[in-house]
């Protein structure tokens, strides 16, 4: 080899000998993970890359979305059972906890290792970690309550004021609001969770418009003024903010105040990728995606931190309840006495299928 090949030779080497510590400086704590997420699609898979996946990404990582409603991304854990799952980490609501728990579905949280958690209005525990809430009641139009003098509801049985008939809506049996309002009613007209019999009473009376299915079906019929009132959650309000004029109503039951529909992550048994799951459901809980939860996603955040700025946005008063005792002091459902069998066998026998 000449002394001018050997040059560029012993060049070439000491450039990958510089470079090889440069590259590992920015090597990121993921690199090469990917994580499989169930979450929700549109407009709330979005509020996730851009907080959650995004810092990931920063990191090394990348997050492959398992797109679906809860119900059916847990048919495609059942449908599973015995190979790998579909996913690593699963965003899933309350009423599919117990569930969850009796399939053996979840693998413990090191809850050391997520300590946004230490922020949050409610203790987490090493099977889930609540993300976000919904605060469900009444949605009403303001000006057409005003205008036919309806005076704001303080109960679900405010519905049948004859002055609405026609232009109610109450969520279908599949919808994610079902529970809490079946729930709501129940408890108002001398039901429970196990009882819910006098709600679909009440349901019956009311003789909706409709039954809506899912949040943008309601808020295409709240814009169009086909529907004036709904039972639903105070999201809706914030998403139509400058389009309907809408109020919320919290409505009193069993002592408290309002109903509360929770967001949940479980880490999945079996997954390769724990401290990436630790990692996401952390950033999850992070001030910029626990304010945008409402900002951008209608939703409630569930840390002191998040419920601390946006009580200083006044547009957010009378519509959410943001103190950590209002949430507290609302209604948690116990999932363990709701039979979501029972509930569909007696809404299509008494409401029928919508």
């Amino acid at each position: 080899m000449s002394n001018c090949k050997l040059s560029v030779a012993m060049c070439a080497l000491l450039a990958g000998a510089f470079m090889l510590p440069i590259q590992a400086a920015y090597a990121g704590k993921f690199d090469g993970v990917t994580v499989k997420l169930a979450t929700f699609g549109g407009k709330w898979r979005d509020i996730v890359d851009k907080y959650v996946a995004k810092p990931f990404e920063a990191e090394g990582g990348k997050i492959e979305y398992v797109i679906g409603q809860p119900a059916q991304n847990m048919a495609k854990l059942v449908a599973a059972r015995g190979q790998a799952a579909p996913f690593d980490v699963f965003e899933t609501m309350d009423n599919f906890l117990p569930g969850l728990a009796q399939g053996g579905f979840v693998d413990p949280l090191d809850l050391k290792k997520i300590p946004n958690a230490r922020d949050l209005v409610a203790s987490a525990d090493s099977g889930k970690v609540m993300v976000w809430i919904t605060q469900e009641g009444i949605i009403y139009n303001v000006e057409k309550f005003k205008e036919l003098g309806i005076p704001k509801p303080t109960k679900y049985s405010d519905l049948l004021n004859p002055k609405l008939k026609g232009r109610v809506s109450i969520p279908d049996i599949g919808a994610g609001g079902a529970i809490p309002a079946i729930v709501g009613m129940a408890y108002e007209t001398g039901g429970h969770e196990a009882n819910i019999d006098p709600a679909l009473d009440l349901i019956a009376k009311i003789d909706a418009k409709s039954y809506w299915s899912s949040s943008s079906n309601l808020q295409t019929m709240l814009t169009n003024g086909d529907v004036w009132a709904a039972a639903a959650q105070a999201g809706s309000v914030q998403r139509l903010k400058g389009q309907v004029p809408l109020g919320m109503a919290h409505i009193p039951v069993a002592g408290k105040v309002g109903v509360l529909k929770q967001g949940y992550l479980v880490k999945i048994k079996g997954t390769k990728h724990s401290d990436a799951v630790d990692w996401i459901i952390n950033q999850y809980l992070s001030l910029p995606m626990q304010v945008a939860t409402t900002n951008e996603g209608g939703q409630v955040p569930v840390t002191k931190a998040a419920l601390s700025e946006l009580q200083k946005d006044a547009s957010l008063q009378g519509v959410l309840r943001l103190k950590p005792d209002e949430i507290i002091g609302a209604l948690h459902i116990d999932y363990g006495k709701v039979d979501q069998a029972v509930y569909t066998q007696k809404w299509n026998r008494k409401i029928g299928r919508r």
